[in-house]
Parts: structure tokens; C-alpha cells; sequence
């Protein structure tokens, strides 16, 4: 056989064999995660802040989206999605909260690509309809542990001191984020790492807007661990399998 033929068959055994170390990685990671002994791995996370009776724990199912679609009117779903934790705007967060930044390069390295995520985010845009005081309100899970990993709602002028009175009731006075320019004012809790942001800024009408944030940080970083370890084991599967060509 000749040099060049030779050549053709070594690479394209190489193709075959690093296509099914893939295929195996695949495999093996939905067993990995759907098998009950490693659902283990997900311990109890600590109970911070609700939605409803969305909380740090809770897991999605279809009981689950019916219970909001019966208080938040219908959903719109989408499967794999980009995660970005910026707000306000893309220097607050780093300026403000820097572990939440350091945290969201992270989730959305390498820059200037688009990085998906396993995950299942629910969106739901006439919930005024449904008689609650909220102009959008988007929850996107995990598609790992089946739990929130945050939460972004925007709530109508006409409902917000009553939101915001219920807040200060149920998890006490925030912090105030000092020396934002006007009219942005944001202030937050903060509770067993996750954590809560109430932003209020004008809309294009100049009428005040505002903005609440659950951030599930203990959930984002589980979803990075998980991550980082399938690139891990994926790099370790496709040396093995380059490992054999020769």
C-alpha cells in the first residue's frame, strides 16, 4: 500500500475512533446523571428565597410548570441555553457583586463564543393577565439537578410597593447599594450565598421600573462543577482513544 493510501487509512480510523470515544462520553454521561445512585450527588441545598413555592430545592417536573402556569398565565420553554447573570448594566455586577462576575466568565468561557448549558428556562410574558403584577418573569433550571438556577422579573409600576413591602417583611431590611447614578437605585439580600437584587430605574417613558433578581448561586455553582468535570472526563476519553491509533 502506498504512503499517501496509508496516510488516508490512519486518519480516517483516527475519525472513527475519536467520533465513538464521544458517543461514549454521551452515553455515559446520561447515565451517569439519570441513575438514582448518583442523584445523590445533589445533596439538599440551603433554603434562601422563593417565588411562589419556587424555592432553592425545588425540582422541575410538569407538576411543577402547571402550578406556575395556573399563577403565571402560559409559558414559552426553551431547552440549552446561554446563562448570563449581568444586570443593570455589564459593569454592575462586576463593580458590585465580583464573586457573581467571576462566576458568570466562568459560566460563559471561552469569550465571544456561544456557550450553551444543559438547562430549561420558562418565560412568561402576559402574566398581568393572570392578575399578579408582573410585566415578565423568566426561571431557568438546571438540566442537571432539576433546580433554579435564578430568577429575573420585572414587575409593573402599579404592583411594586407591594412587592417591595412584602420583601422587607419577609427577609428584612436590604443593603443599599450606594453612589449609583439617579435614577438607578438597587438593593439586596443576601442569604446562606444566594442572593436577591431589587433594581428600580426608568423606563423609556421616564416611569420607575423595577427589576428583582433571585440569583441560586449555590445551584450556579453546582452546574460549573458538573460542567468542568464532563470537559474533564470528556479530555481524558479522547486521549485514551487517540492514545490506541498508534
Amino acid at each position: 500500500m502506498s504512503i499517501p493510501k496509508l496516510n488516508k487509512w490512519v486518519a480516517a480510523i483516527s475519525v472513527v475512533i475519536l467520533l465513538a470515544a464521544l458517543g461514549g462520553v454521551y452515553l455515559e454521561k446520561k447515565q451517569r446523571f439519570s441513575s438514582s445512585t448518583n442523584r445523590q450527588l445533589f445533596k439538599e441545598l440551603p433554603e434562601s428565597f422563593t417565588f411562589f413555592d419556587l424555592g432553592s430545592n425545588t425540582r422541575f417536573n410538569s407538576s411543577v410548570r402547571s402550578a406556575l402556569n395556573d399563577r403565571l398565565g402560559s409559558d414559552a420553554i426553551a431547552y440549552r441555553s446561554q446563562i448570563d447573570l449581568s444586570v443593570n448594566s455589564p459593569e454592575f455586577i462586576q463593580t458590585f457583586f465580583p464573586e457573581l462576575y467571576a462566576l458568570n466568565l466562568q459560566l460563559n468561557y471561552p469569550p465571544r463564543e456561544r456557550i450553551e448549558h444543559q438547562t430549561v428556562k420558562l418565560m412568561y410574558r402576559y402574566s398581568q393577565k393572570a392578575n399578579v403584577p408582573f410585566k415578565y418573569v423568566e426561571i431557568l433550571f438546571s438540566g442537571y439537578s432539576q433546580r433554579p438556577l435564578y430568577l429575573s422579573i420585572t414587575v409593573s409600576h402599579d404592583g411594586a410597593d407591594i412587592i417591595i413591602d412584602a420583601l422587607n417583611q419577609k427577609y428584612g431590611h436590604p443593603e443599599e447599594i450606594p453612589g449609583l447614578e439617579s435614577p438607578l437605585k438597587s438593593s439586596f439580600w443576601r442569604k446562606y450565598n444566594d442572593l436577591l437584587l431589587v433594581s428600580v430605574k426608568s423606563d423609556r417613558y421616564g416611569n420607575p421600573e423595577y427589576h428583582i433578581m433571585i440569583y441560586y448561586v449555590n445551584s450556579l455553582e453546582e452546574l460549573l462543577n458538573i460542567e468542568k468535570e464532563e470537559a474533564r472526563q470528556r479530555e481524558d476519553r479522547i486521549k485514551q482513544a487517540s492514545d490506541k491509533v498508534f
